[in-house]
């Protein structure tokens, strides 16, 4: 059976080279290059799949999308965009499109989808309700984490976010839950372990959010575990959802045993994984384009092409939180300015894309040099000093792994690091009370 595919674009090289495949390909292709014909068309009765643009000249399809499915429920309708924001991959889903591919696309992909597409012949319902607060990102390496967000918002799985520190995991835990049907139900962070039933009565059916997880101490994870088995003994339609992240990925974790196997259990569910700033460096210019204006209170700040090239050759060990204390410096000491690569010189250390050494030290060393410049410039609009900083993002981790290699034993984890364990305990007693 020969089936046919009605596309929609308004760029004729666009519809050239894929009414061009699919025919190859063995489609029957009918193409237009506005909605209204695409409509004419539906109506009519014509095609087995839609294959579309978002925006062609004024319009946009999601605003057809709603009377296409009126016409024929069951037609599938593929969207394609150069707009690769989570924002289309979300309207996508709450269209109820079948697909969502970024541009550029790969001939095949598009072909494999109307294939799943004719196969499945089934309607997408809408996943969520409203738009959640948008992550920002183009690059290819964050549409995986779009559609992810999309598909996992509206469902009763637990979600498990994975990714270096400073990638956005909080931030992506939080699009989760304002994507999705539980927003509005309530946001909760799971840090505090009072009575039970009164965690279980707050919560209700909303979402816990459980950061970094891996940290758990013993006691944080029997009581984790002990609500969750709770929740399992509730109506669906009661039940919350666990939101988790952490630096591991599940895999990691389990393999060195740091968490215990009936609460990781819990934990198996959608995953999510971010990707570092090196590998989307196509999101730079946005990226600090939003922190300026976030931090800048209004002023708009140029960034000189040359300075946009000195920050793609930067390693960013911080990933994107040090990029946003980086431009929030930059407001703070030259506000309103262009920002040149001499700015950008001045506030990170040069380097090289590729370490010149084959010591792994020499990395480790050349990223601990990169965190020390970001406090030492933001010295001035930070509570502790320049050393409390720094001191505390290695001493937390350091002692963390001694505990994790130790069992949790502080006499242990105590002797490993060469102090004393009274030193030790005076620490996590501190750490707790923050």
């Amino acid at each position: 059976m020969k089936y046919n595919v009605l596309l929609a674009d308004d760029d004729a090289s666009i519809r050239f080279v894929l009414s061009k495949y699919l025919t190859r390909a063995g489609y029957g292709v009918k193409a237009t290059d506005n909605p209204q014909t695409l409509l004419k068309w539906v109506e009519a009765g014509e095609g087995d799949v839609i294959l579309t643009d978002v925006h062609m000249g004024a319009d946009e399809i999601f605003t057809y999308v709603p009377q296409l499915k009126a016409l024929r429920p069951k037609l599938p309708i593929i969207v394609i965009s150069a707009n690769t924001r989570m924002v289309t991959a979300l309207k996508s889903r709450q269209s109820g499109v079948f697909e969502y591919i970024p541009k550029p696309f790969d001939l095949q992909d598009i072909e494999k989808t109307i294939r799943r597409a004719l196969e499945t012949q089934t309607q997408h319902q809408p996943r969520a309700q409203k738009q959640p607060d948008q992550m920002i990102g183009r690059s290819k390496a964050m549409q995986p984490v779009f559609r992810a967000i999309s598909d996992y918002a509206s469902g009763n799985v637990p979600v498990y976010i994975w990714g270096a520190a400073g990638t956005g995991k909080n931030l992506a835990a939080q699009c989760v839950h304002d994507a999705g049907t539980r927003r509005g139900l309530g946001f909760f962070t799971f840090d505090k372990f009072g009575d039970n039933q009164d965690f279980l009565d707050a919560v209700g059916s909303g979402d816990v959010f459980v950061d970094r997880v891996h940290e758990l101490s013993a006691e944080q994870q029997a009581a984790l575990l002990h609500v969750l088995e709770h929740n399992e003994n509730r109506a669906s339609v009661d039940k919350f959802r666990v939101i988790a992240t952490s630096e591991m990925s599940l895999e990691y974790i389990q393999q060195n045993q740091m968490l215990r196997a009936d609460l990781l259990s819990h934990l198996m569910g959608g995953r999510i994984y971010l990707p570092p700033l090196n590998e989307r460096v196509d999101d730079l210019a946005d990226l600090a384009s939003h922190f300026l204006e976030a931090v800048g209170l209004g002023r708009h700040s140029n960034i000189e092409a040359s300075a946009l090239v000195r920050l793609k050759s930067h390693t960013w060990p911080g990933n994107v939180r040090e990029l946003r204390n980086l431009m929030h410096v930059i407001t703070l000491q030259f506000p309103g300015a262009v920002i040149t690569d001499d700015i950008i010189n001045r506030l990170l250390s040069p380097q090289n894309s590729v370490s010149a050494s084959d010591n792994p030290l020499d990395d480790i060393k050349l990223a601990c040099t990169d965190l020390l410049r970001v406090a030492f410039a933001n010295s001035d609009n930070i509570e502790v000093s320049p050393y409390e900083q720094a001191l505390e993002w290695i001493e937390k981790p350091l002692i963390a792994e001694a505990l994790r290699i130790t069992g949790g034993n502080n006499s242990k984890a105590a002797d490993l690091l060469g102090i004393h364990r009274n030193t030790l305990r005076t620490k996590l007693r501190k750490w707790q009370d923050d």
